[in-house]
């Protein structure tokens, strides 16, 4: 036998060596090799992945080879029943792969899913028939189930256990709405052009075209202009090279105060059609409204300063529109450089242009406004463009155009050569982003229209509205915890969940989790339309007469909405939030303090020990209305009347998720009786996990700058001296926080803070590790009983930001480190102290006192002495 095994090694070898060396495997190969091993597990449903794509495949095969190389950014699923990131937190192995997981076919039972929990499903199987491993157990349930076969849901999950047919109806449905999204927000640049040529473009409105040298209709165009000297003379002559010659143009010189205006009017010397009107500075829409204002065609068309047209643009678009009699057309775009990269590289070019529905358009705007030729009678119509943005002030009016007369029609040629390359005098290089939110927030919530039926809300009900991104987990805690507390306390809630244009898994795994309870809603957006817009949009789907704002990374505690809902039956009251603690017990926040003018509002007691607030806020049901009484709440948990949240217009959306909520507060209080006020509950907690979002903080310098651009001279009275005081602490001012710079109009604010003058006893925080419990308890008692203030803190607040206040530090740890000692870092300050384990010991002067193992509590009181 050891023989023929040996010689069975050497023919191998042999055979190696016959065949030559062995190539390394390519991606390619390692992606082919996945795929059929993909094919052999059995789970693929092919219909599922096909409406997640929008494609259709011939065949498995095929379906399977698209789906290994593109799941990596599409994030697509085979079945129903199997969500990678659900696996990845139930599996045996987090770190494996879900293909790994499935792969390894071991004896650990797991969930794939939230709606397939392979040891429940082998559990209600006869002993004879169970398969022993989770991917045995898929295809044993695919092979078998029926369109009325209950599927095994995972425990915890509320709801009857949903049929195994409507599951896959309503998971096809999404899926094909998920792709629909994706075809909606889809990159509408394309690196080459793949247009028709012109001829071909204009044969098709051969009529149109006729009528358009028959009529010679006159095109007003309008080109407002800022301090562009030194490229207004080319978009000037790119209208004058026009093959359409029936025009007028209307230059509306917005306050250059250069030599802009010279240039113009050398234009308007040779040539009769340009005219030249001249105000005052307000802004690119404030200076298309005067060019509205005094134009005199039948078609109006717009081209900015910094860009220019070719020939055919207005000859095609007016043969398209006298062909089509719509509304308005737009021509291709030829982009020039980059305007979101670095412009020190080469330029790029790039070109836009297609059809697209009104649910297109409100996804994004593919309409250059410089493309754009509308009739008059349409633009007069819609009205003028809103002055009070700053930037998407185009795209607002293309979609009032869509939603009255239908989306102006694409005619595929190019009109436009775009100037793409970031200039700072550009509204789009100098205004944020968040504008966008502002234009779409007019066209996506109707405010008087809720105002209207504000009366008719279930003054019974609680919405609870919680804006989603890209986290399902915290989410789905967040969200089973305020229907834990509704049902052990009898409230009645809704959960409105707003996903904020996360990636697919996010509503699947949600949608799957909560498909069967009927107090949650769930709305998924196209796009991140951050808090203050996710949130306004959660209020519009609401029906309750309370409306609560929470944030997805939070977890209620039973007891915790009533306090809050009961706040406002004071018609003062004008939003109440609770205490928010860190889930170490450290405050977040306990309501929102002010320092002065330019002072940026911060958390009052923020990263201090649960105790602070307890002293300040006094006995929870026995705080004195001032002690509550805030001039602004953190809009991460707290409780509006709704129709109060209506008459504001909710959150204002040129915030990006920051900010958003003092700002609410300010100009509540600004359009409401004298008195009003929010306030802090105490006695509702709220623990907060607070995560950080990809992309969180991006715009926290614009949130700055707009926030004191509006408050400006009008912030509320300085709070922070009386409310440490009354929470034993004294204030001494601000440090500045970062960033730094001129641009910036006001720096973060970190409160100074110390202890009283005068204080009794030391502030003594005991640091401890759960290992011995009874110690800490007796030297709690001991130090409050010899006149001391103690917070415990467990280690993930032994470096809490408050810790500078705390002039002793006892450390009761359990057995010794590693490295021989207690993993506590002694603080710098203040007079430290260890109470030994058994066992335990402590490098030479890293304590100020160390008290032996036998000694009792009452020694380390002793100590501080």
């Amino acid at each position: 036998m050891a023989d023929r095994s040996g010689l069975g090694r050497v023919a191998r070898r042999l055979a190696r060596g016959l065949r030559g060396p062995e190539k390394p495997l390519t991606v390619t190969d390692r992606l082919d090799r996945w795929a059929r091993r993909i094919g052999e597990f059995g789970v693929l449903d092919r219909g599922y992945l096909e409406a997640q794509t929008g494609r259709t495949f011939a065949t498995d095969d095929e379906a399977i080879a698209f789906y290994v190389h593109n799941d990596g950014q599409r994030g697509l699923s085979l079945s129903p029943l199997v969500e990678h990131e659900w696996m990845r937190e139930h599996q045996p192995v987090p770190a494996m792969s879900w293909y790994d997981a499935l792969h390894q076919e071991g004896p650990e039972l797991f969930q794939t899913g939230p709606l397939f929990d392979a040891g429940v499903y082998v559990a209600s199987l006869p002993a004879a028939d169970r398969p022993t491993s989770t991917l045995d157990a898929l295809r044993h349930f695919l092979r078998n189930a029926t369109d009325t076969t209950a599927l095994p849901v995972p425990p915890g999950r509320r709801g009857p256990a949903p049929t195994w047919g409507a599951v896959r109806e309503s998971a096809v449905l999404a899926a094909r709405e998920f792709a629909a999204a994706q075809h909606r927000t889809r990159r509408r640049y394309r690196s080459t052009w793949d247009g028709p040529e012109t001829a071909d473009v204009l044969a098709r409105y051969a009529r149109g075209a006729a009528r358009r040298e028959a009529e010679q209709p006159l095109v007003s165009i309008v080109m407002p202009v800022h301090r562009r000297a030194d490229v207004v003379g080319a978009a000037i002559a790119s209208v004058r090279a026009q093959q359409h010659a029936a025009w007028e143009l209307v230059v509306v010189d917005d306050g250059s105060g250069d030599d802009t205006v010279d240039v113009v009017r050398r234009a308007a010397a040779d040539d009769a059609r340009v005219r030249l009107i001249e105000r005052e500075n307000g802004g690119a829409g404030a200076a298309r409204n005067t060019g509205l204002a005094a134009v005199r065609g039948d078609f109006v068309a717009f081209l900015d300063a910094d860009n220019t047209w070719r020939p055919e643009h207005l000859a095609a678009a007016l043969a398209a529109l006298l062909e089509t009699d719509g509304p308005g057309v737009h021509t291709g775009v030829r982009m020039i450089g980059a305007n979101n990269a670095d412009d020190s590289t080469a330029p790029v070019e790039t070109y836009r242009g297609e059809d697209g529905t009104l649910e297109d358009l409100l996804a994004g705007n593919f309409i250059d406004l410089n493309a754009l030729v509308v009739r008059r009678d349409v633009a007069a119509a819609v009205g003028p463009f809103d002055e009070t943005l700053r930037r998407w002030i185009d795209w607002e009016w293309l979609l009032r155009i869509g939603k009255r007369f239908g989306v102006p029609a694409y005619v595929p040629v190019i009109g436009v050569d775009y100037d793409n390359v970031r200039d700072p005098r550009r509204v789009s290089s100098a205004q944020p982003a968040s504008w966008q939110e502002v234009a779409l927030a007019r066209h996506r919530i109707d405010w008087d229209a809720l105002a209207a039926a504000a009366p008719t809300r279930d003054a019974a009900l609680v919405s609870v509205v919680v804006p989603v991104f890209r986290d399902w987990t915290m989410t789905r805690r967040a969200v089973d915890a305020v229907l834990g507390a509704a049902d052990h306390d009898g409230d009645t809630v809704e959960v409105v969940l707003v996903d904020n244009g996360s990636p697919r898994s996010v509503s699947a795994i949600l949608g799957a989790w909560f498909r069967d309870e009927p107090r949650v809603v769930l709305q998924r957006e196209d796009r991140n339309r951050n808090f203050g817009l996710g949130s306004d949009l959660g209020l519009a789907r609401s029906s309750g007469g309370i409306v609560v704002m929470l944030n997805n990374d939070t977890e209620v505690t039973t007891g915790w909405l009533r306090p809050l809902v009961a706040a406002l039956d004071d018609r003062a009251v004008l939003g109440a939030q609770p205490l928010l603690v860190y889930p170490d017990g450290v405050v977040q926040t306990a309501g929102t303090v002010f320092g002065g003018d330019k002072v940026l509002p911060w958390h009052f007691l923020g990263d201090h020990p649960r105790h602070d607030a307890d002293r300040y806020f006094g006995a929870p049901d026995g705080a004195s209305s001032s002690v509550l009484r805030f001039s602004a709440i953190t809009a991460a948990a707290a409780a509006f009347r709704a129709a109060d949240l209506i008459r504001w217009h909710g959150f204002d959306p040129v915030y990006a998720n920051g900010l958003e909520d003092v700002d609410l507060c300010l100009r509540a209080l600004a359009s409401s009786p004298a008195g009003s006020t929010f306030v802090v509950v105490p006695s509702s907690v709220v623990v907060h996990h607070e995560s950080r979002s990809p992309g969180r903080d991006d715009a926290r310098v614009d949130n700055r700058r707009i926030f004191d651009e509006r408050w400006r001279g009008r912030y509320p009275a300085a709070d922070a001296v009386d409310r440490y005081d009354a929470a034993g602490l004294r204030w001494l001012g601000v440090e500045p926080g970062l960033p730094k710079g001129h641009a910036v109009m006001v720096r973060s604010s970190r409160p100074v803070v110390v202890r009283e003058e005068g204080a009794v006893g030391l502030r003594v925080a005991v640091k401890h590790d759960g290992t011995r419990v009874a110690d800490v308890t007796a030297l709690v008692a001991a130090l409050e009983g010899a006149g001391h203030t103690v917070q415990v803190d467990v280690p993930t607040s032994w470096y809490r930001g408050s810790s500078g206040i705390d002039e002793v530090t006892v450390l009761v740890s359990g057995a010794p480190s590693a490295s021989g000692g207690p993993s506590f870092v002694p603080q710098p300050g203040a007079y430290n102290v260890v109470w030994l384990a058994p066992g335990q010991v402590v490098a030479d002067g890293d304590f100020a006192a160390v008290v032996d193992a036998e000694d009792g509590a009452e020694q380390v009181v002793r100590a501080l002495a």
